[in-house]
């Protein structure tokens, strides 16, 4: 495997040679005249959602975007209650904040991190509206339990999959069981354009909508263009983000799998030495995770600031712990002028919220590499499981 010596291993997006051609050739072609740019923008994104089993598909500038949109297209009115899971990136929430509508916290499940059924119910009340579930980490959410108490309780479900782009729950791919969902395509993300994200649904209404709402203000061909003219926020991608997407389509699978593979790997590594590691818990239901990133538990016996000083031969990865409570933001905390209400209505603190603080405990982040699945030739596992080994004996 002398092809991946001395290369970085965590490089995103994954760029290559042709990638550079096709960018080339786009800067000096006539597309730019083209406001769909030769179907980019149309086309692209529908293929993407029917790839994942749902009808329509629009891109967007960001994950944030995205979610904006979707909550616009619901047509849900200042006051409404969405209920958010309260480990999240804060983007989940703000807007929400921007469109008048109260967040309202749900702990999570302690072995996934994702949005836990049963306190879902709890907090679900007379001005509830919608629900947000977000696939932490790649790993599906519990979401025919969650679906099913939206359907109960007449709420709209929308699924946040950035972290889980092609991720498949037992009863089919993440992203396809919301009333509508959305992904950021971010630098970090799985598939990555750079900047940009990508909303889908079945709904025609909703797509029509969508189609007017990321647009300068109206969509040619649509039934309600004229309705809707003039509404729309621009929240359209860029013509590069948008040729890399549509480069990347091709790839989805093989950038799935290796993704897939090098967080299976990771178990087995992990596994072998249980004494210091607990892998992450993937449930039954789980098919296919594509690991945007990989959270075990670091047990007792050898702290995180040794595997960090230590692990410098361009492997492992280790992080701190990065994703905190909610209510741990200083948005919760400061921003009383934009947001009067929020210190008011959440006089809790992160410690309230009990599955929370057990499933933080050890919890560490590991990064996942973008290379292929082929890297993993058996001399590089256990060179993998070597290092690992090998600082762990110098730090006892």
């Amino acid at each position: 495997m002398s092809h991946y010596n001395n290369i970085n291993l965590y490089k995103t997006p994954r760029y290559t040679e042709d990638l550079g051609d096709v960018l080339k050739e786009f800067a000096t072609s006539t597309m730019w005249d083209d406001w769909d740019l030769d179907g980019l923008l149309v086309d692209v994104p529908h293929k993407f959602a029917k790839k994942m089993g749902a009808e329509y598909g629009i891109f967007c500038c960001t994950g944030t975007a995205g979610l904006h949109a979707s909550l616009m297209a619901l047509e849900l009115l200042p006051g409404d209650e969405i209920v958010v899971p309260c480990m999240t990136f804060i983007r989940a929430i703000t807007p929400l904040v921007h469109l008048g509508l109260i967040p309202v916290l749900a702990d999570i499940d302690t072995q996934t991190g994702n949005l836990d059924p049963e306190s879902l119910k709890s907090v679900i009340g007379p001005k509830t509206r919608a629900v947000i579930v977000v696939h932490m980490w790649g790993i599906p959410a519990d979401i025919r339990r969650i679906l099913n108490i939206c359907k109960e309780k007449g709420l709209y479900l929308v699924e946040d999959f950035s972290h889980a782009h092609f991720s498949k729950h037992e009863d089919g791919t993440v992203g396809s069981f919301g009333k509508v969902s959305f992904a950021s395509l971010q630098r970090q993300k799985t598939l990555s354009v750079g900047e940009g994200g990508l909303i889908v649904t079945s709904d025609k209404e909703i797509y029509e909508r969508l189609q007017s709402i990321t647009s300068p203000g109206s969509f040619k061909g649509t039934p309600n263009f004229k309705e809707f003219s003039g509404f729309g926020l621009n929240f359209r991608m860029s013509p590069f983000s948008a040729i890399v997407a549509s480069y990347l389509f091709d790839q989805v699978d093989e950038i799935v799998t290796s993704r897939a593979t090098h967080a299976k790997i990771f178990d087995r590594i992990l596994s072998d030495l249980s004494t210091y590691f607990s892998p992450p818990f993937v449930p039954n239901y789980s098919k296919e995770v594509s690991a945007y990133s990989y959270k075990p538990v670091l047990r007792e016996k050898i702290t995180l600031e040794k595997l960090i000083l230590d692990n410098n031969q361009g492997l492992w990865k280790f992080n701190s712990f990065s994703y905190d409570h909610i209510l741990a933001s200083p948005f919760w905390r400061k921003s009383r002028a934009h947001y009067p209400f929020a210190l008011q209505i959440y006089p809790k603190t992160p410690v309230d919220f009990p599955n929370y603080v057990e499933y933080i405990k050890g919890r560490v982040s590991i990064s996942i590499p973008t290379v292929g699945k082929d890297y993993w030739s058996p001399e590089n596992i256990d060179k993998w499981r070597d290092s690992l080994i090998k600082t762990i004996n110098t730090s006892n």
